[in-house]
């Protein structure tokens, strides 16, 4: 009886065991746009800047896999620009934002870069420059953070993040000189706005600002 039900019991789990592959439907090939949205979507989840560094490294593998896209390039760019605002180190700061610098001619010079992000990056990165040493750098770059900003603009009115961007520096210059722009929490209302309809042509086009946004809220607009 016990040969019968080892048998058995063989037999059935040898008939699961085919039904279960017979009915394996083979996974569909990780495009490029779904490994960058699962390693994005690892990097607003990580805990520790450790995590954030090895995502960091998944995007760079990103850009050598797949050289004509931009968008790997640009995240890696844009984490660049805010981990250099977050660390002290002033040699940490500078080996953060030569690469942002490096990676911004690489996107230049890519046909498909979206110019109007690639150039807010570029104004992100002269903001970061002047926070790195504001003494030093900030006549220094001045000039090229409105100008980057102003470009993006230009070229694409309908995107929220150079105005935003632009109204941030604006007033943070202006509390510098004692100067105060009467409007600034009105006109960041308006871009919060702009943000929330803002309509992306791929799932993971650029749609970061409203942190930012939140964050000038609540230290210049309580």
């Amino acid at each position: 009886m016990r040969n019968s039900i080892t048998m058995l019991t063989l037999a059935l789990l040898f008939m699961a065991c085919s039904s279960t592959k017979s009915q394996t439907v083979k996974k569909p090939k990780a495009t490029f746009e779904t490994q960058l949205s699962s390693t994005l979507d690892a990097i607003n989840n990580a805990e520790g800047v450790t995590a954030i560094f090895e995502n960091k490294n998944k995007l760079k593998r990103l850009s050598s896999m797949y050289p004509n896209e931009w968008l790997s390039d640009y995240y890696v760019t844009l984490l660049n620009i805010k981990l250099s605002l977050g660390v002290k180190e002033a040699s940490k700061k500078e080996a953060l934002l030569n690469e942002a610098k490096e990676n911004l001619k690489v996107l230049k010079e890519k046909e498909n870069s979206n110019e109007s992000e690639v150039l807010t990056l570029e104004g992100y990165y002269y903001y970061a420059k002047i926070a790195s040493n504001p003494q030093k750098n900030g006549q220094l770059y001045y000039m090229e953070v409105i100008g980057a900003y102003q470009k993006a603009i230009a070229i694409d009115k309908s995107n929220p993040r150079p105005i935003l961007m632009l109204s941030i520096f604006q007033n943070d210059m202006a509390s510098f000189t004692g100067a105060k722009i009467t409007n600034f929490c009105e006109k960041l209302t308006q871009i919060e706005q702009m943000l929330e309809h803002s309509k992306q042509e791929k799932v993971n086009d650029p749609k970061w600002g409203i942190r930012e946004l939140k964050r000038s809220q609540k230290m210049g607009c309580s």
